[in-house]
């Protein structure tokens, strides 16, 4: 089988799908939505889920030949010492906006409960006799009233889902770079890997996995997802 044609076919493919949620958030050029409604925003959310765990499956059979030596500890640099040049009181040097990275790793799943139990705050402390009530230094005091909770417009903050919008792009245009990222992730032992891990991808359907898909988007990662499972043998991820 031509790999490098299927990927070339699928980051095409995934190419115009990404350019295409973006156009529809309104993120292209500087007209960028801060906000989104809630609905708009899982859509989107889940369509970037699925094409994040495309790519990961392109990147992963993209490093399938890539073969490194394991890095040697590099030496640590002497500290350098302040220059006498005194620093005036409240100046900070300015840093740079860093570009965001896309992240190769799936998330692995959680077991366990799902939902945990929410604590209900009360207005009141649990008195259970009059002695104890009156040995609190603060019982003549009245209650302070409870902080009023944000009101929920149905909004949600889109910062994120830009930064993360940004790095799929991004690594979508380098799928050879990203390769070699992972290259030297997998040339560590597994011991100095972070995260600790056998595979970045997890064992089992990966994350926004359709049986029968329902959009392009599920197509392709159902296709990225055999390529990634017939590359290399089969992913046995047990960390």
């Amino acid at each position: 089988m031509n790999w490098d044609q299927a990927i070339e076919r699928n980051q095409a493919r995934l190419l115009v799908i990404v350019m295409r949620l973006i156009a529809e958030l309104g993120q292209a050029g500087d007209d960028a939505v801060e906000r989104l409604s809630r609905p708009v925003y899982r859509y989107a959310l889940r369509q970037l889920r699925k094409a994040e765990s495309a790519v990961r499956r392109l990147i992963y059979v993209a490093a399938r030949n890539i073969v490194l030596e394991p890095e040697e500890a590099r030496p640590s640099k002497p500290r350098q010492k302040p220059s006498g040049k005194p620093k005036a009181e409240g100046e900070a040097r300015p840093r740079k906006p860093r570009r965001p990275s896309f992240n190769l790793f799936d998330r692995m799943r959680r077991f366990g409960r799902r939902f945990k139990k929410k604590k209900v705050r009360r207005a009141e402390p649990n008195i259970y006799s009059l002695e104890a009530f009156l040995r609190r230094p603060h019982a003549s005091a009245a209650a302070a009233p409870l902080e009023q909770d944000a009101v929920d417009d149905g909004m949600v903050d889109t910062r994120t889902l830009i930064r993360r919008c940004i790095a799929l792009t991004e690594a979508l245009a380098d799928i050879p770079g990203q390769a070699m990222r992972l290259a030297r992730w997998q040339a560590r032992p597994k011991e100095e890997r972070r995260p600790e891990r056998w595979s970045p991808l997890r064992s089992g359907k990966p994350p926004g996995y359709r049986e029968r898909p329902k959009h392009e988007i599920d197509e392709i990662l159902k296709d990225c997802d055999w390529l990634a499972r017939n590359v290399m043998p089969p992913l046995d991820d047990t960390s």
